[in-house]
């Protein structure tokens, strides 16, 4: 990761926008390995650096490994970072790609390659190619340049860090996080591609059949189509904007039930996240776990409960999970150790309309690395026909439960997904009143961030200031649209979704 010196203008709605674009390059070459080696006792098997060339005593010292593959420019603006820049790519002699976010300079821009296929070189003649012989190298690695331009214009570290693990995995080495893919392609052959589309007429013909005839399910699938699958943010947001029992039923038969495409995308363990050890001046008990995680909950085993719901979401880090606004969390006892967990969040659709959207969790206690129970969390879903597990750890937490830090690593593993994140959390949704930059409470969320692997500038939904999540515009909405925030009970996730899908079927029948 090389970085300049034009302004980032990463995080906008984070606790500390506007970071260095030195500051993003060291995190994000601190964090991407933990994407690559799976497991704490993995090999490593990828070695990334960064290099600022934003200050002239170090761009005049700077070098990168001459093995380099894949090199990928921040922010670099001045003729002197250009310069410095063309000088560091002709230095190694195994790059395979060059991918630039959409701040450097456009000669920089123009630098871009990914394997066979250069942006220097395309003139019209190529762009035809392109049309008519789709199947070649050349052609895969214009998609793949593609895909990374759209990711790295979104400003997040996790979208920069999925650019590069794709660019990884389709020129260097498999990567399990990116390697399974749903979508049709040229770039898993014409054999694999009818073997799929077979197994999945075969498996769930009744099933396709209902979502392509019902208008609003194929226009999802198009979409879906149109967008691959591993990209969570864009299509996240299509699964919640087109939720329909037709489409349920359908990903439910092709991924879920029968794992059409064979995918198995892993739960990440990295990095290792420490576990709240002490909570009120005590060793943290598995009931005073239980207490944290239901926080203001009006519920007879909760400290202090006042409310209808657990937490408000004020800030997170995960670009398709933690950005929806006004999302609200509700932890409440099960039977034996176990909980339930329903969140309720707000979404705007592809049109525009807002709309709340409710989930329903398992939650089970598990053993921590640390061999530590209290405090860690085993979360599981079935949403939208895919099933998700979720590896939740409490970080840290207020005394008086004003805030707590929660982080958690997931997979929809049949849909070839893996997603990891962390929250603060308070009752209100605003950012704590204690907390105001550079006091000592600061410092402690920030470190049980850093715990988690994140910088404040990685988080979205605002600050100390200003909250994005609860903005006027949307509290003012849901003044006349309240959030259903009823107990879904101790009912299975199984049968609430077939209660929730005979209901919206009498509702599309009416």
């Amino acid at each position: 990761f090389i970085a300049g010196s034009a302004p980032s203008n990463y995080g906008a709605t984070s606790p500390l926008p506007n970071p260095l674009w030195s500051q993003v390059a060291v995190q994000l070459a601190r964090r991407l390995p933990h994407f690559v080696n799976i497991n704490a006792e993995e090999e490593d098997r990828v070695v990334t650096e960064s290099v600022d060339l934003s200050s002239e005593s170090a761009s005049s010292s700077c070098s990168i490994h001459p093995d380099t593959n894949i090199v990928v420019g921040l922010g670099i603006s001045s003729s002197a970072e250009q310069e410095q820049f063309s000088k560091l790519l002709q230095s190694t002699t195994s790059l395979q790609a060059v991918l630039c976010d959409p701040t450097c300079h456009p000669d920089v821009f123009k630098q871009q390659f990914v394997g066979d296929y250069k942006l220097s070189g395309v003139n019209a003649l190529s762009e035809l190619f392109l049309q008519v012989a789709p199947w070649t190298t050349y052609a895969s690695h214009a998609r793949l340049l593609e895909k990374t331009k759209i990711l790295l214009a979104r400003k997040s570290s996790e979208d920069y860090i999925f650019a590069v693990l794709f660019a990884l995995h389709g020129l260097v080495m498999p990567i399990d996080v990116v390697k399974s893919d749903i979508n049709p392609s040229w770039e898993k052959g014409v054999t694999r591609n009818i073997q799929e589309f077979s197994k999945m007429v075969n498996c769930c013909g009744p099933q396709i059949q209902a979502a392509l005839t019902d208008p609003k399910s194929k226009e999802a699938i198009d979409k879906l189509n149109a967008l691959d699958l591993r990209d969570q943010v864009g299509s996240y947001r299509v699964i919640v904007s087109y939720e329909t029992p037709q489409l349920e039923d359908f990903t439910l038969c092709i991924l879920q039930r029968n794992n059409c495409f064979n995918c198995a995308s892993p739960i990440l363990q990295q990095p290792r996240v420490p576990v709240l050890k002490e909570w009120r001046g005590k060793p943290l008990t598995q009931e005073a776990s239980r207490q944290i995680l239901m926080g203001h909950l009006d519920h007879p085993e909760s400290l202090q409960g006042q409310e209808d719901y657990s937490w408000k979401i004020v800030v997170g880090a995960n670009p398709a999970y933690d950005a929806f606004p006004m999302q609200h969390q509700t932890f409440y006892p099960s039977t034996g150790k176990s909980m339930w967990y329903d969140p309720v969040f707000c979404v705007e659709t592809l049109e525009g309309e807002l709309i709340w959207c409710q989930r329903h969790y398992r939650c089970i206690p598990r053993k921590h690395w640390s061999g530590q129970t209290a405090g860690a969390w085993t979360l599981t879903t079935l949403d939208n026909g895919m099933v998700s597990e979720e590896q939740w750890t409490t970080v840290d937490a207020a005394d008086d439960l004003e805030w707590a830090v929660l982080h958690y690593s997931g997979a929809a593993q049949k849909a070839g997904q893996s997603y990891v994140g962390a929250l603060l959390c308070t009752q209100d949704g605003k950012w704590p009143a204690s907390a105001p930059p550079g006091s000592d409470i600061w410092n402690r969320i920030q470190q049980a961030f850093r715990n988690c692997d994140l910088e404040l500038w990685e988080l979205f939904g605002g600050s100390y200031e200003q909250s994005f999540m609860w903005s006027e515009e949307y509290t003012k909405w849901a003044e006349t649209h309240p959030p259903p925030l009823q107990q879904i009970g101790d009912i299975s996730i199984t049968k609430w979704r077939q209660k929730m899908r005979e209901q919206e079927k009498a509702l599309q029948n009416s």
